[in-house]
């Protein structure tokens, strides 16, 4: 039977007296060798199980003259299962379970934190077949440096010849955990040392809903198979411990219900009315079908509490359940204290994911109804963002990719930023948004590394979206400079990689707006890295009565007359036309403080205080680099003929090789209407 060995802090060892206290781990002894508990690491753990049954059975594999492996290296993000899977693989090859944490045996007395070392391993030793889990391995062995600290030295060599006197027949195997691999002692991840590397990275939709399976085992809930599945799909980046926190914010949730729903019936007692609980074993709320008792059992009304409420476990007691009667009748029997699928989309809004609490940003509620205008650019967006996750299955049977890069351009105040948010806040995946020059460091190198961390944090967190305001003040043209490379050419080239190198940017859509993608870097421009060039113009006739529409339907009006703002506006932006509304209502208040509407007076006043934007450079622009896309607004800006209802542009080599087709072709489809006619 499997034995497992946690080692205190020394803190505690000191004032027992003891050199290594061993603690039988209780709990494991019963429920970590059940693999149904452990969700989404199958793979992972069929591997690392062979591994320890081939390495801790003596005889295994010298007759074919081969050598097992020693150490296995388990790296990941926090939080994605890699200490249970280990706990979990060692029971089931029933051997013996050291574990040690890294920064536990770490002591500040010279000498102690090798001896502790050193005393886990002649343990395991005598205790084989064993293995030695050690837990953040960053700790105890980082990299060697000129000028390093001296423990770490000391530790880190302890450890290289603790792992170099492990006999290949000894039967002893090193497991080695961390969330740093690249922080490490590289000597320790030579072949003899640590011979294996496992990943465990941010869990997939199908891994994520075998999570979730694992976890509503323990708790009642009302969920369906269908709203599992939808869990799963929309927690994007989420890993095990972020969907166990998610489950746990959700029971939260419901015992808050309960909580105010056995208040609500005390007060109702209190003020006369009958109320009766009695215990069952069911879960269910037998109420009258009064109007004032509905109210009271809406998950809305009882859902009002507190935020002060703490986390309190949940007792056995209130999982039964329990009924209410009042006034003796019995007509409506409402579930409640089983966890629902509301309780889940409300704890959702608390649980975010773990690897992206650094960088994430806060979308505003942004909605496509929210953007005047510009339907054209809505459309393509849908098609990059959107369309990629909702219809998965049509991208395969065609045989073709999603657009991984839209480069939004035009006019300051035209809804480009705007419309970023909201196709991030539309499609619900994780948005990571920054602007151009906040990437600059004053130190060599450090440009470039936060460009390569923004991308692995998008990519460990797909399906994802990077947002990049005012790029061209990242990405800006290389060779300026004649006194050798800048800092913006190394940042530029970094990005170019990021963008289309060797890391595949799976899931992993780009969006960029600037003012000026006359400055940006050619290379960057490129299909593959940018796909679509989107010129988001000023909007027309159409567009800025819609805006009008979305501006004043917050703001008391009388007698105004949307159509005629919007033929007084003429080469106005949406931003422009923000400030209108916001000048007219000034102007309503100055006019008198008791004003409680603007009127079309107001608005005209505004407008004439507003001078338009000059766009007639941008228009120049939109000529030169616009691809793909001809949106709505350039008919009325640039004086161009009548654009198809789609208004693609057509490559010249496009056409001319059309032509070319056609002309080959007619001869013989001549031939066969002679032959045709003469038959």
């Amino acid at each position: 039977e499997t034995k497992v060995y946690l080692y205190s802090p020394l803190e505690t060892l000191q004032k027992r007296g003891l050199p290594c206290l061993e603690l039988e781990y209780e709990d494991t002894k019963g429920n970590a060798g059940n693999f149904s508990k452990l969700g989404g690491l199958s793979k992972e753990y069929a591997v690392l199980k062979d591994i320890i049954i081939s390495s801790l059975v003596k005889g295994t594999l010298s007759s074919l003259g081969l050598l097992p492996t020693k150490g296995v290296l388990l790296h990941g993000p926090p939080g994605t299962g890699k200490t249970s899977l280990a706990r979990l693989c060692a029971h089931d090859a029933g051997v013996n379970f050291f574990s040690v944490n890294g920064p536990e045996i770490v002591s500040q007395y010279s000498g102690e934190s090798e001896q502790a070392l050193n005393a886990v391993f002649d343990s395991a030793s005598r205790a084989a077949p064993a293995m030695v889990f050690i837990d953040e391995l960053d700790a105890i062995a980082p990299a060697r440096k000129d000028g390093g600290e001296e423990l770490s030295q000391r530790m880190v060599a302890t450890l290289l010849n603790l792992m170099d006197g492990i006999s290949r027949t000894d039967g002893l195997l090193v497991i080695a955990a961390t969330n740093r691999p690249d922080s490490i002692e590289p000597a320790l991840r030579r072949p003899g040392r640590l011979d294996r590397e496992i990943e465990i990275g941010v869990p997939s939709p199908k891994q994520r809903y075998d999570i979730l399976l694992v976890l509503l085992r323990e708790m009642e809930h009302s969920l369906s198979d269908m709203q599992v599945q939808h869990l799963a799909m929309g927690a994007h980046g989420f890993v095990g411990a972020d969907l166990a926190a998610l489950c746990n914010e959700a029971a939260l949730v419901c015992l808050r219900c309960y909580v105010n729903f056995k208040k609500s019936c005390d007060d109702s007692h209190t003020n006369g009315s009958s109320v009766v609980y009695e215990g069952c074993c069911t879960g269910t709320v037998e109420t009258s079908d009064s109007e004032d008792t509905r109210d009271l059992f809406s998950r809305d009304n009882l859902e009002s509490t507190s935020s002060s409420f703490s986390a309190l476990p949940v007792s056995s007691e209130i999982q039964n359940g329990f009924n209410v009667r009042v006034n003796g009748t019995c007509v409506v029997e409402e579930k409640i204290l089983k966890v629902a699928f509301e309780d889940f989309e409300r704890a959702r809004m608390k649980v975010r994911p773990s690897a992206m609490r650094e960088v994430i940003l806060e979308v505003p509620k942004v909605k496509w109804e929210d953007v005047g205008g510009q339907k054209e650019v809505k459309s393509q967006l849908m098609e990059a963002v959107e369309w990629p996750q909702k219809h998965q299955d049509a991208f395969k049977r065609i045989g073709t990719r999603p657009p991984t890069g839209v480069l939004m351009f035009g006019p300051p105040g035209c809804s480009k930023t705007l419309l970023a948010r909201a196709v991030a806040s539309e499609a619900g995946l994780n948005f990571l948004a920054v602007k151009g020059p906040e990437l600059f460091s004053k130190w060599v190198g450090e440009s470039e590394k936060a460009v390569r961390s923004l991308f692995a944090k998008a990519r460990a967190n797909a399906p994802s979206v990077i947002f990049f305001d005012e790029i061209d003040g990242l990405a800006v043209i290389r060779g300026k400079e004649s006194d050798g490379v800048s800092v913006a050419d190394r940042v530029m080239s970094q990005l170019l990689v990021e963008l289309d190198g060797l890391h595949q940017r799976v899931n992993v859509t780009v969006i960029a707006a600037t003012n000026r993608p006359d400055k940006i870097d050619p290379a960057l421009l490129r299909p593959g890295r940018f796909d679509r060039l989107l010129y988001v113009g000023p909007p027309n006739e159409k567009d800025r009565r819609d805006i009008f529409s979305i501006h004043l339907r917050k703001i008391p009006c009388a007698d105004v007359c949307i159509k005629e703002l919007a033929l007084l506006t003429e080469g106005c932006t949406g931003a422009d036309i923000s400030l209108i509304c916001r000048e007219a209502a000034l102007a309503a208040i100055e006019e008198s403080l008791d004003n409680s509407e603007i009127t079309m007076e107001h608005l005209k006043t505004a407008i004439k205080q507003v001078q338009p934007n000059e766009i007639q450079s941008y228009q120049k622009l939109s000529t030169k680099f616009q691809r793909l896309v001809c949106s709505s607004a350039t008919k009325d800006e640039l004086g161009c003929q009548p654009c198809s209802s789609r208004s693609n542009w057509i490559p010249f080599w496009t056409l001319i090789k059309y032509i070319a087709q056609l002309l080959y072709q007619l001869p013989a489809a001549f031939s066969r209407s002679q032959s045709s006619s003469n038959g």
